[in-house]
């Protein structure tokens, strides 16, 4: 698996606005108007990702009610348990997706 690690310096202006580099956003896989989630542990960034939202108005009720169990569930510390990004992958039947710098 190849391992990316990219630092980005992101000045914060006016009203707590920032612009994310060009860059960022693609190693992120992410566009205007989609979403970044920030995880803080101890006053330090400790992760993070894209996230491409969409109306739940979409799901069906089948769906709505087994996404309400699986948010049940992790709230009560039930996960995946695995340790890695591939062994993830293999668990959910996905392919591995590798971020690239594009250097």
């Amino acid at each position: 698996m190849v391992s990316t690690h990219e630092t980005f310096r992101i000045k914060i202006a006016a009203r707590r606005q920032i612009t994310l580099p060009e860059q960022l956003l693609e190693l992120l896989r992410i566009d205007e108007g989609d979403t970044l989630e920030i995880c803080v542990d101890r006053n330090v960034i400790s992760g993070g990702c894209g996230l491409k939202l969409m109306p739940t108005s979409l799901f069906d009720e089948a769906l709505m009610a087994r996404l309400r169990e699986r948010e049940r569930e992790i709230a009560l510390g039930s996960g995946i348990k695995v340790n890695d990004a591939e062994e993830l992958a293999v668990k959910l039947g996905r392919k591995p997706v590798l971020a690239t710098s594009g250097v």
